[in-house]
């Protein structure tokens, strides 16, 4: 939908406003922040136009109007100048998630709190595994006479290590028959193929190995298990409290937060690399007094997460989008920089 020049001035400094105050905007103090030559009379008029539209709402009969959902949409994708991330910000998040890297296996739980720290919001982080996704390679490192690390890696560049101890001792042709039932049977499956019927086949196909390879095994199904898992990483939730005037409204979102599907399903329907989810356009009625900024990351060019930030409508987009988009692309470049550390 097009708006006149007017009309867009109008709702770009009305949504400026409320986000500042969280008051609803008359047109008297709309009339001083826009700065139009028109009469009371004429901006009303404009007003009403935009509520009609779906832009603006009045709370009360004679309450000023405010923005809703709609109005925020098209604020975010046409009028809303974003603003770079200050440059000292990006040396922050720089420093920040270098040292996160150095955990690669709780990088995504470090990055969650980190980003939740930098906003004041509560941020979520998910795991996106396509359905095509297979196991690449499986490397065994022994550490001991009963004790091996295994790692995993998936063809969109996930990794997952398991220490396993056996009650007996790995003898290299042990390992070498373990790494031959690997090349042939797991290497190039794909994750949603494993199952337990498949893991008895393996067992199965051990003989006189089983006990010695069965932990083994059990650990690499373990494993694509957790690449699998549709799972969200909550950080931050004590900021709700601060987040929220609302009481009711705070108490809404500490109940979605609880609830994996529905907040994966938010996260993962997402396809732009940047996007503002707002509540009331979801079936999601815990939402309802929330939004959403969700950003993709990557492993090298492999979309395979999203992270976020949840809060009230009334958030300073303009500060908040490309801060979540920035963090987003800096923790892809980590990752895909410690994955290549453990492929070498």
């Amino acid at each position: 939908m097009e708006l006149s020049d007017r009309k867009k001035i109008i709702l770009g400094s009305l949504i400026k406003y409320y986000i500042k105050t969280g008051e609803p905007v008359g047109s008297k103090s709309l009339l001083e922040l826009t700065g139009l030559g028109v009469s009371p009379a004429t901006l009303r008029n404009e007003m009403s136009e935009l509520c009609e539209l779906g832009f603006l709402s009045q709370p009360h009969t004679s309450a000023g109007r405010q923005p809703t959902s709609v109005g925020y949409s098209f604020y975010f994708e046409k009028l809303m100048n974003r603003r770079e991330v200050p440059y000292d910000l990006q040396l922050i998040i720089d420093k920040m998630l270098a040292d996160a890297a150095k955990d690669p296996e709780n990088l995504a739980s470090i990055a969650g709190q980190l980003l939740s720290e930098l906003t004041g919001f509560p941020t979520l982080m998910a795991t996106v595994t396509k359905e095509e996704t297979v196991v690449k390679r499986v490397d065994i490192l022994p550490m001991g006479r009963r004790t091996v690390l295994l790692l995993l890696i998936t063809s969109d560049g996930q990794a997952r290590s398991r220490i396993c101890r056996s009650a007996f001792n790995l003898a290299p042709d042990v390992l070498s028959h373990f790494e031959k039932l690997l090349s042939f049977y797991v290497i190039g499956t794909e994750l949603n193929k494993f199952s337990n019927l498949l893991l008895q086949a393996l067992v199965s196909r051990t003989g006189d190995l089983s006990l010695f390879l069965m932990p083994l095994l059990s650990s690499v199904f373990e494993m694509v298990e957790e690449l699998q898992a549709k799972s969200v990483h909550v950080k931050g939730e004590s900021n709700i409290v601060k987040c929220y005037e609302n009481e009711n409204d705070a108490r809404e979102v500490l109940s979605l937060l609880t609830k994996q599907d529905k907040l994966f399903s938010l996260l993962a329907e997402t396809t732009d690399d940047i996007e503002i989810i707002f509540g009331d356009q979801t079936n999601v009625a815990e939402m309802s007094p929330s939004s959403l900024v969700v950003a993709k990351y990557r492993l090298g060019n492999a979309d395979i997460g999203r992270i976020g930030v949840i809060g009230p409508v009334r958030m300073a987009y303009e500060q908040l989008v490309p801060t979540v988009e920035y963090f987003a692309l800096k923790l892809g470049a980590v990752m895909t920089q410690a994955m290549r550390d453990l492929e070498e």
